[in-house]
């Protein structure tokens, strides 16, 4: 709100100098004109009185005489000679054609006596020196009619800034997998029809999500069916099991029931709020179990696990575990003869990394290989199998886990996938939730 109504005051008083610098400059113009027929015209009448009532008395008595007489004057008025002031040579080429001269430093105007080297000398006048005063007084009015200027514009900013910040509050629900949060704003509000089109767009976005796994759901059910009946008649078929026909089919029936699987998993990870259910177990064994699944089917591959200490994890192992699958499952396919593993807590959070010596991944991939069913047509193309969603996943639980996932270029050459989730934040959703931790004793979940 700070940075907003700092602008927002700026410009208002931007505005408002720019409002009376232009009345000033116009009303000094004015006063300046008055001011100056005024002076002129009094001087004029001065030297008039003067001439006629000094017309009999030498030059060298003016002054005595003048300073004798009472005209009723509310400034001191006196002739003295034209040396007595200092000039440059313009005042005295102004005075020559008779004109008025200002001493600004003095307060004082001088006119010449036609015809004699004499001056007539008026001033101080009291009304320029207070004039020289009221020049501070405004300034220290335009400061505190500008510092008044805030109350105003605090006043009207802040509501708008509170209704803004509900609005910003009800969109990092949304982001966080609330789906029935909704902004609510009086009808008088200024942000109010913005209000409505976010609740909108928010019901829109729920509709979305449900028709979408209502839909994925739906279709993986019906699959099912005619996949079921399909494996049935094959068997009614005879023949031999093992013959290489028979075999592809069963291949391709496995490959069918996978897809639907990762259909299932993947449309049950993209929800925003993903169910967890977590237990407590030891990395070593972990990681050596999940190790010694994926080293038959590469042998030639040395798979290597770089976790240091004995560390205990609070998470959901099911999904872990499928996690640490697919990257492994990633990373042999394109590895060429190293598979590095690598579990470690730094910074309040847990890392696991999986790394590989294969092609990697360029760097303007990274984003889009996460996204479901792409795949790289280089160095990660249709050859190597899967269905494309294997790291989608990966990231989906890695997002139920609140933490995220990132690709990076190893030290052995090719990709590096390091899946990142807070070591407390599991176990406060535990508590917030209610949700029972399990033994590492009881396996799977």
């Amino acid at each position: 709100m700070r940075r907003l109504f700092v602008q927002f005051y700026l410009l208002l008083m931007a505005c408002f100098l720019g409002a009376v610098l232009l009345i000033g400059a116009v009303y000094k113009q004015a006063v300046d004109k008055v001011g100056e027929r005024y002076l002129s015209d009094l001087l004029v009448a001065s030297l008039s009185l003067i001439q006629s009532e000094l017309k009999d008395v030498p030059p060298e008595q003016w002054s005595g005489t003048l300073a004798k007489l009472d005209h009723g004057l509310t400034f001191p008025l006196k002739i003295e000679r034209d040396t007595a002031y200092t000039l440059d040579a313009e005042a005295r080429a102004a005075l020559g054609r008779g004109e008025i001269v200002m001493l600004e430093d003095n307060y004082l105007f001088l006119q010449r006596i036609p015809n004699s080297s004499f001056l007539l000398v008026a001033g101080p006048l009291r009304y320029l020196f207070f004039l020289h005063q009221l020049k501070w007084v405004d300034y220290a009015l335009l400061a505190l009619v500008g510092l008044s200027l805030g109350i105003p514009a605090l006043l009207w900013l802040r509501p708008h800034w509170n209704q803004l910040m509900q609005l910003e509050q009800t969109a990092a629900s949304l982001a966080e997998g609330d789906l029935s949060a909704r902004v609510q704003l009086p009808s008088s509000s200024g942000v109010w029809q913005v209000g409505v089109a976010f609740n909108r767009m928010a019901d829109n976005i729920g509709t979305l999500l449900a028709g979408r796994k209502a839909l994925i759901d739906a279709v993986a059910h019906e699959l099912r069916t005619p996949l079921a009946r399909l494996r049935y008649r094959l068997a009614l078929l005879g023949g031999d099991p093992d013959s290489a026909p028979h075999q592809a089919i069963e291949r391709d029936l496995a490959a069918i029931d996978s897809l639907l699987q990762e259909l299932l998993l993947h449309a049950r990870l993209d929800r925003p709020q993903v169910p967890l259910t977590l237990s407590r177990f030891s990395v070593r064994e972990w990681l050596t179990e999940r190790l010694a699944e994926q080293a038959p089917l590469a042998s030639g591959i040395d798979w290597q696990d770089d976790s240091r200490g004995e560390t205990t994890l609070v998470a959901d192992r099911h999904l872990l575990s499928r996690a640490l699958d697919n990257l492994l499952s990633n990373a042999r396919r394109y590895a060429r003869q190293v598979v590095r593993v690598r579990l470690e807590q730094e910074a309040g959070r847990f890392c696991l990394s999986v790394e590989d010596d294969g092609p990697g991944i360029p760097p303007e991939e990274r984003e889009r290989v996460l996204e479901p069913f792409v795949r790289l047509d280089e160095s990660r193309g249709r050859d190597s199998g899967g269905h494309g969603l294997g790291l989608s996943i990966v990231l989906g639980i890695a997002r139920a886990h609140h933490g995220t996932l990132s690709i990076t270029t190893s030290p052995l050459g090719g990709a590096r996938f390091v899946l990142c989730w807070p070591s407390a934040g599991t176990v406060h959703t535990v508590t917030q939730g209610n949700i029972p931790l399990t033994d590492a004793g009881e396996g799977h979940a």
